[in-house]
């Protein structure tokens, strides 16, 4: 497989995740996590991959759109580390109208590419 054609199925795939974070479809995330998926938030609480899609859950329902700017990968193999800013607006769930720093690592495993860890970082309000 071409980098392009890794990048752009990596590209797509990071695009379906924040879709389905951000209207709390669990069974999407679920099944693009990987087996030993984990996930650090802004407050430094991990979670795995078991844990995380329960948090998840609670977003069921939401209206949240999810903006990503400033985005950079690097693609090493069938290792990519993102690094970016996600603005959150709308919906209720107090999440919203801020922005996050992320760092994000996906591995690439039986032809798809997998969520392996997400660490994030709110921004101060400007």
């Amino acid at each position: 497989m071409s980098d392009e054609t890794a990048r752009r199925e990596l590209d797509d795939a990071i695009k379906e995740f924040g879709q389905a974070w951000a209207r709390g479809d669990v069974a999407t995330l679920s099944g693009m996590l990987s087996s030993s998926y984990t996930h650090t938030t802004d407050q430094g609480r991990i979670q795995d991959h078991d844990g995380w899609p329960e948090y998840a859950r609670g977003r069921q329902g939401a209206t949240t759109e999810i903006a990503f700017s400033d985005v950079t990968t690097r693609l090493i193999g069938d290792v990519a580390i993102i690094t970016g800013q996600n603005d959150i607006i709308g919906g209720n769930d107090g999440l919203s109208n801020r922005s996050l720093r992320f760092t994000q690592i996906w591995v690439r495993r039986d032809g798809r590419w997998l969520r392996e860890a997400f660490q994030a970082t709110w921004l101060a309000e400007h």
